[in-house]
């Protein structure tokens, strides 16, 4: 997922009013087709580091 596809899901999120999410999915964050090395929750948008999404078994 592009990094500005992530920011728009976590303005949705926000105008929400921040919901909790279980964040079902996380898949590879992208800067202008380029890996980030983080990964992005295709629900709400919100970035993990690669320690983070790895402490969370993803």
């Amino acid at each position: 997922m592009q990094m500005d596809e992530a920011k728009r899901l976590r303005e949705e999120q926000a105008a929400k009013g921040n919901p909790p999410c279980g964040h079902p999915q996380l898949v590879k964050e992208y800067y202008l087709g380029t890996q980030t090395g983080d990964k992005v929750c295709t629900t709400c948008g919100e970035d993990f580091s690669e320690q983070e999404w790895r402490a969370i078994g993803r």
